[in-house]
């Protein structure tokens, strides 16, 4: 007779697998340029709150939103962000 406990399957393992990510295709640099970032987005990418980003705004030190989603949703291309990254970084080297 067996009386051997039997094992105990971690939940992770009786999940459904994760669909499979689409892999990285290759995109012209305009096209890519054209994606919208939220203000979560640009705070990430440069590394500042979101409230900062919007004081930056009003002050006159980061560019404004290229589109309005709507009253309290705005957005930026990802080349206006790309393109102040790379002005910043240019004045902040000479």
């Amino acid at each position: 007779m067996n009386t051997a406990t039997p094992q105990i399957t971690p939940i992770a393992l009786l999940r459904k697998p994760a669909p499979a990510r689409m892999t990285a295709t290759r995109v012209s640099p305009e096209l890519a340029d054209l994606q919208r970032l939220s203000v979560r987005d640009v705070a990430a990418l440069i590394g500042r709150g979101e409230q900062s980003i919007r004081d930056m705004v009003k002050a006159g030190k980061f560019p404004p939103a290229d589109h309005r989603d709507g009253p309290k949703c705005v957005r930026w291309s990802a080349g206006t962000v790309r393109r102040w990254l790379e002005s910043t970084s240019t004045t902040a080297a000479k």
